[in-house]
């Protein structure tokens, strides 16, 4: 019985072979010949496509309204707040962009999916300790190597996220409303595995100058993943 799966026999195949070779059977007549395939990593997300960082863009400039005056209330001062490009990177290469210590806070924005991050650079803690307590934003630059925020520091970084959470609330509000809640507080942002390390997250950097001589970073960090099941809300607001 013969081989279904050959369907010509190895004399059949060697005379096609030469047909092809010398021109006699024309090749190349099939359909869609012009076609040219493309490479694709399905390993790799494509950030070209789905979230609309425009929509970002104006969330975030209404976050830095309302955390602005939000600020102004708790700390009595006036801080300045500049807001970076929103930018799309690996997680990994996120990461290398930070030297911790830092004040790193897990946080879920429900019904957004997964866990975000805020990271706070030590001198916009103590700046906003010293203004706290009535100080004119003074303070040190970074945390000292083996120290970790004093309690008193913590409540200030507690008092910052809050202000955080009712800022973002207010700025999301018109593309949809989200539930911001604390999970947990690092100081080394490695300890805070919100995505792994080829995942693509969305960066929103703030700058923040509570004083004359202290200025420093708050970062908001969304997963990639966590955005794109809300792209059309996000590309309608646009």
């Amino acid at each position: 019985m013969a081989d279904p799966t050959n369907l010509l026999s190895p004399e059949e195949l060697d005379a096609l072979a030469a047909g092809i070779e010398d021109g006699s059977i024309e090749a190349d007549t099939g359909v869609n010949t012009g076609t040219e395939a493309v490479k694709h990593d399905l390993t790799n997300e494509d950030s070209s496509l789905g979230v609309n960082v425009g929509s970002i863009d104006m969330i975030n400039e209404r976050f830095v309204r309302q955390f602005r005056a939000s600020l102004l209330d708790v700390l009595r001062t006036t801080p300045k707040i500049n807001m970076a490009n929103v930018q799309i990177v690996k997680y990994s290469d996120y990461l290398n962009t930070l030297s911790p210590p830092l004040a790193v806070e897990t946080v879920r924005f429900e019904p957004l999916q997964g866990q975000c991050l805020v990271c706070i650079d030590p001198s916009v803690v103590f700046s906003s300790l010293d203004n706290f307590f009535g100080g004119f934003g003074r303070g040190m630059n970074e945390l000292p190597p083996g120290r970790t925020f004093t309690p008193t520091e913590n409540c200030v970084i507690g008092i910052m996220i809050n202000v955080l959470f009712g800022a973002l609330q207010e700025a999301w509000a018109p593309v949809m409303p989200i539930k911001c809640e604390h999970v947990s507080s690092e100081i080394n942002p490695n300890f805070a595995q919100v995505a792994d390390g080829n995942d693509l997250v969305v960066v929103s950097r703030f700058g923040a100058e509570l004083s004359h001589d202290n200025t420093g970073n708050i970062d908001i960090v969304y997963p990639y993943n966590s955005l794109k099941p809300i792209r059309d809300e996000l590309g309608s607001r646009v």
